[in-house]
């Protein structure tokens, strides 16, 4: 599954960073801009945190260490680099902390990216530094491409992609065809974090070109953009293996992570109302 888990990561970070761009552009309001973040990210996140320490107490596991309040000050990521987290809480995290490092460096990504008057230098220079650290600074979490698809996104929000969706699918396909075979016929894995980036990158200018056909089941998983956050930071807390059966379980998993997901961003919502003043928004999203 790292293959698959691999590409949703750096979906998500490009499509941050791809959104950020359109909405804010360059000329930032660093004030407005983290009050926003503030609004839509911070008071949920808490609100999860929360709940999650509950169950976690509840199944008798250890909460009150100080390594959770760098998970509750959205730290988590450094933990995971420098040290081992002695809480239970933190599953995950590292990923809310890298969105974090990027709100703070999207100002100057956005600069550096106006600067290049779209020349394909910067991204390129980024990729080739990124792929580097990918295969030589080997962490037990996506890291170094999650944060390519943060700066990629941001120069795609401003220029747009070129390349024709049936290119950039079939690069994925090649990519992934060449990374199965060279792994499972010749056991050959020098390159597979080269070619899980490519899948990456070239999936995602797929998917910001492609015309998704409008069946039912997409319009429903659609849906699932407003509990995006919730989903991501419970999910780690709720498998479960009540069958023994890994196809059933996974389907027992999923509808348990996405219900208790949907409640939770319902709950979390009239918290933000309630702090705020004011309606809470039914499209919350965690990229923008």
């Amino acid at each position: 599954m790292w293959i698959p888990t691999s590409i949703g990561l750096v979906i998500f970070a490009f499509s941050s960073g791809m959104f950020t761009a359109q909405i804010y552009g360059v000329d930032v309001d660093v004030g407005k801009f983290w009050r926003k973040k503030i609004e839509r990210l911070a008071v949920r996140y808490w609100f999860l945190l929360a709940c999650v320490a509950i169950l976690l107490l509840a199944e008798g596991k250890t909460v009150f260490h100080w390594h959770s309040l760098v998970h509750v000050f959205g730290l988590s990521g450094f933990l995971n680099l420098f040290g081992h987290n002695a809480s239970a809480l933190g599953a995950g995290l590292w990923f809310f902390t890298l969105l974090l490092l990027f709100y703070v460096a999207y100002p100057f990504l956005a600069r550096l990216a106006a600067a290049g008057r779209g020349d394909f230098l910067y991204p390129l220079v980024a990729t080739v530094v990124f792929f580097w650290l990918n295969d030589h600074v080997v962490l037990p979490f996506s890291l170094w491409l999650t944060a390519l698809g943060f700066i990629l996104g941001v120069f795609a929000g401003m220029y747009g992609t070129q390349i024709p969706a049936r290119v950039s699918l079939g690069l994925t396909i090649v990519a992934l065809v060449v990374l199965l075979a060279s792994n499972l016929v010749f056991g050959f894995k020098v390159a597979n974090g080269a070619l899980v980036g490519l899948a990456c990158i070239t999936t995602n200018l797929w998917l910001m070109r492609a015309r998704l056909p409008q069946w039912g089941i997409l319009r429903a998983l659609a849906k699932l953009e407003n509990c995006l956050l919730e989903i991501f930071l419970i999910h780690t807390y709720l498998f479960v293996h009540p069958t023994g059966i890994n196809a059933l379980d996974f389907v027992i998993t999923m509808t348990l992570i996405i219900v208790t997901a949907w409640i939770l961003n319902i709950l979390g919502n009239k918290l933000v109302q309630l702090v705020f003043s004011k309606p809470a928004s039914a499209g919350v999203r965690v990229p923008g």
